[in-house]
């Protein structure tokens, strides 16, 4: 079947840093990071992509990250942070952009199709927009839909919405892969004032259910 993937970066990279303190007891968060190669198999396979992309923010560092996206075939939605009010840098826009991006897909292309969703976010954006009203734009329309989260970032919104479409919506979890999506970056770390040594941990083989 042919798909539509989207992918909410901040979202699956802050989940894999949150979910390591379950998966990886004594792991330290900041040494996170993603192994989207694999990533892009599990949510890919079964599929064939025809659209990709891969949504975030520009903090400084992350240019080999988009770079190597692009090689994989996705297509990086990138926004400058803002800073507020207190001097934090924030995310602003790129939801919104992803969501509409979503909505031109249901409206260019015939059913049946699928859109992939890698997010866990159920709630609106500044602008009222949310990825769940576009799920349930998709599933209107006569679409199948996937979406994959971490567990602690995933609403409770899909899996009662799922419970109401008959296997048309699935919702899936990255924690049984997280192994196999993650590995550890070796470096000295701030933790609590203390600093921590890391040493590597390497990604792990890619097993399909």
């Amino acid at each position: 079947m042919d798909a539509h993937f989207f992918i909410d970066n901040s979202n699956v990279f802050g989940g894999a840093q949150l979910a390591s303190e379950k998966l990886e007891p004594g792991s330290v968060r900041k040494s996170v990071r993603i192994y989207y190669k694999n990533l892009f198999k599990l949510i890919e396979n079964g599929f064939n992509p025809v659209t990709r992309v891969l949504a975030g923010s520009l903090p400084p560092g992350n240019e080999s990250l988009w770079e190597h996206a692009r090689g994989l075939g996705y297509d990086p939605d990138l926004l400058k942070r803002v800073a507020k009010d207190d001097g934090r840098l924030v995310e602003q826009g790129v939801d919104e952009i992803v969501h509409l991006k979503i909505a031109n897909v249901i409206l260019d292309y015939d059913a049946p199709q699928a859109l992939v969703l890698v997010t866990g976010d159920g709630n609106e954006a500044d602008f009222g927009t949310s990825f769940l009203q576009q799920v349930k734009r998709a599933l209107k329309h006569g679409w199948h839909v996937h979406v994959w989260s971490w567990e602690e970032q995933q609403s409770n919104k899909y899996a009662r919405l799922a419970e109401e479409t008959d296997g048309v919506l699935v919702v899936h979890q990255f924690d049984p892969y997280y192994k196999s999506l993650t590995f550890l970056q070796e470096g000295d770390y701030s933790v609590e004032g203390d600093t921590v040594h890391v040493s590597a941990r390497v990604v792990g083989k890619l097993k399909f259910d």
